[in-house]
């Protein structure tokens, strides 16, 4: 019986456990939101970088005038660049585009989990769609839900994520998983909180609100609004959906 896992961070990824299973990694706010976003506006292809100097090196190789770069650093933009967050990529500019893009958690998370027979990025808008790929694209292989976490830490609003997809993938097979301790615990919390409470009332909400993007926190609370099914594959982020 196929399996579910969920990695609470991260830094917690084991690079000999599970290669043959298929990843899917959340970063709710903001980095896998993002990438969503910005693939449903037409970007081309998501370039995920290490940081900011990796995000040079990448664009540097690229024909010009047909790439930009956005991301953040410690939550702060990088200077005169798209910034991380969703409602900033979700327009014109990145349209037919690829974007270099680099966070402290997200994009850090995609690139550790490469060793995975299959690695996907969901959020809350585009969950169900991943999930309903990866239902019908794979058979017998183990589901790990990656938690980007906080440089280490755990984040409840990945966590949540975890639960929601956990949700999605269980409705979306005709067969039942089992679920590790984790996984359990994630499908609980999903069941007890609306997005929105959630994201509002994570340490990273809290930070965002302060800053004054409520806006881009209502954003990455919608469920479902998007098909798209971004995958990492070779370096780089395509919508396979």
């Amino acid at each position: 019986m196929r399996k579910i896992h969920v990695v609470l961070h991260k830094e917690a990824l084991q690079g000999s456990r599970h290669a043959e299973a298929c990843a899917i990694v959340l970063d709710i706010i903001f980095a896998s939101s993002s990438i969503t976003a910005a693939l449903d506006a037409g970007a081309r292809r998501i370039l995920p970088a290490l940081d900011f100097a990796e995000a040079q090196q990448i664009s540097a190789r690229l024909p010009e005038g047909q790439w930009v770069i956005a991301g953040e650093k410690n939550a702060d933009p990088f200077p005169g660049c798209l910034s991380y967050d969703p409602l900033a990529l979700s327009g014109a500019q990145v349209r037919g585009r690829d974007v270099v893009y680099a966070t402290s958690n997200g994009t850090v998370a995609l690139r550790r989990a490469a060793f995975f027979s299959q690695v996907y990025a969901a959020s809350l808008r585009n969950g169900r769609a991943v999930a309903h790929h990866v239902i019908k694209h794979t058979e017998s292989e183990d589901i790990v839900l990656i938690c980007s976490g906080s440089l280490g830490r755990f984040s409840l609003e990945d966590f949540y994520g975890a639960g929601y997809l956990i949700q999605c993938l269980q409705e979306a097979s005709n067969h039942s998983f089992i679920c590790s301790d984790a996984a359990l615990a994630a499908d609980m919390v999903w069941n007890d909180r609306t997005p929105r409470d959630v994201i509002r009332a994570a340490r990273l909400g809290q930070l965002m609100l302060e800053r004054g993007m409520a806006a881009s926190l209502d954003y990455v609370s919608q469920l479902d609004c998007s098909t798209v099914v971004p995958q990492f594959i070779d370096g780089e982020v395509r919508d396979i959906g």
